[in-house]
């Protein structure tokens, strides 16, 4: 009796919890498709990518980097913030290829 319950309880929870995950995957992914997120550029449908969205992200880029929030990048924080633009180069590239 109480295994059947068990099972009971568990099939009831599952459907719940795809809903959830699913629900979470596809917020995820249309904040990136939509460009809400600041870490992805937003670009207009002939690929490029107005002066706002490029400002919006480029902060966005100083903030992760000033770890000691002080209004600058100290030279370790430009390192990583140089690390981190390189890593993006190279997905553009990836996804965009180098234009001849």
């Amino acid at each position: 009796m109480i295994q059947k319950r068990k099972m009971e309880s568990i099939i009831a929870i599952v459907p719940f919890l795809m809903a959830t995950v699913s629900f979470a995957t596809s917020a995820n992914a249309s904040e990136h498709e939509g460009g809400s997120d600041a870490s992805v550029m937003k670009r207009e449908p002939d690929g490029s990518v107005s002066k706002k969205e490029f400002m919006k992200h480029h902060e966005w880029m100083f903030d992760q980097n000033d770890k000691n929030h002080n209004a600058k990048l100290e030279p370790d924080e430009m390192r990583n913030l140089h690390k981190m633009v390189s890593k993006m180069h190279g997905r553009f590239e990836q996804e965009y290829g180098q234009k001849k």
